[in-house]
């Protein structure tokens, strides 16, 4: 396939989000025009601010389901590839509202893909996630893991996934890419994960107990920047057909190691108390991916400097 025209736009669903406007942040600092999709229920406007007046950046507030509309749009604006970052993702949320869940995550991914199709996009990017795979303490591989997800947002990921792979098979001439999203923290977060709420209560209460769930799960946790850059590359690199890769580090560890890292950064350890309300009933005790396939598709991978990442955060988030 031949580079994509660099004046056409990308289109990013979910542009507003966590990790979508740091995608945008990606597309626009190395000049690629952007088409940023959201409807803003839980994505942020204020988050593309800093591009408002780039002529580069079109915002447009739109519900994905919307098929009709949304094939307009981008036959409007012909972007040259899509990225589909749209969806309900917090998992109590998906759990509290599984119908919302699947109308979204699998039914608003048909409609984003049947509206790519109309417009002739060559480059589709689907975000999935580590928790399509069955439990494991073994590294994640994509083509010898088991995919057995046992709650509804995983398995509307995998749904997800399996609608992109039917549309690649009659698309021989277009490249998709299915990337395996593990646990992503960094600024902008728009959803209440831990990490998030680690913060907030520190901002209302510096020196108080923090009131957590769970503590010991271990995660594979990487800087959002990093998977900002890796959507964009590994879009950039693969090669005509369908692709499945984890977007990861490598790495795993327990909220209990990233509490002690803050505690250090912050000059003092903090102070915990169980809150029996964030305890989930189900809970995954390891997810760590195996990055062979992202480093031989890029030559590298997010970054496992915790300490690093964290403190970036707390500069934003907490700065003194």
């Amino acid at each position: 396939m031949t580079a994509p025209d660099p004046s056409r736009p990308w289109a990013i669903t979910g542009a507003a989000g966590f990790l979508g406007s740091h995608v945008v942040d990606a597309l626009l600092a190395r000049g690629t025009p952007v088409l940023a999709v959201d409807d803003l229920s839980t994505g942020r406007a204020e988050y593309l601010a800093p591009h408002r007046a780039n002529p580069a950046l079109t915002l447009a507030r739109h519900d994905i389901r919307d098929t009709v509309g949304l094939t307009e749009l981008f036959v409007c604006h012909r972007p040259a590839a899509v990225i589909h970052l749209a969806a309900v993702h917090f998992i109590p949320a998906c759990n509290a509202d599984p119908a919302r869940t699947v109308g979204l995550n699998v039914g608003g991914t048909q409609c984003v893909l049947s509206a790519a199709r109309a417009a002739g996009v060559g480059r589709f990017w689907f975000a999935s996630t580590g928790d399509v795979y069955a439990p494991s303490d073994e590294p994640h591989r994509e083509a010898d893991s088991p995919i057995a997800p046992f709650g509804i947002y995983g398995l509307s990921k995998a749904m997800g996934e399996q609608l992109v792979a039917l549309e690649s098979r009659s698309r021989s001439e277009a490249r998709f890419v299915i990337g395996r999203l593990f646990n992503l923290y960094g600024p902008r977060e728009t959803n209440a994960h831990i990490l998030p709420d680690i913060l907030a209560q520190l901002r209302a209460d510096p020196d108080g107990a923090l009131r957590l769930g769970a503590l010991w799960p271990k995660r594979d946790l990487v800087p959002v920047a990093d998977a900002a850059r890796a959507v964009i590359a590994t879009l950039d690199s693969a090669a005509i057909g369908a692709a499945t890769v984890n977007i990861a580090t490598g790495a795993a560890v327990s909220m209990r190691e990233v509490l002690d890292l803050l505690g250090e950064l912050r000059g003092r350890p903090l102070r915990v108390e169980l809150d029996p309300a964030k305890v989930r009933p189900v809970e995954r005790g390891h997810l760590q991916a195996d990055v062979a396939e992202l480093r031989a598709l890029l030559g590298w991978t997010p970054h496992t400097d915790l300490r690093r990442g964290l403190a970036e955060l707390l500069a934003v988030e907490l700065p003194q």
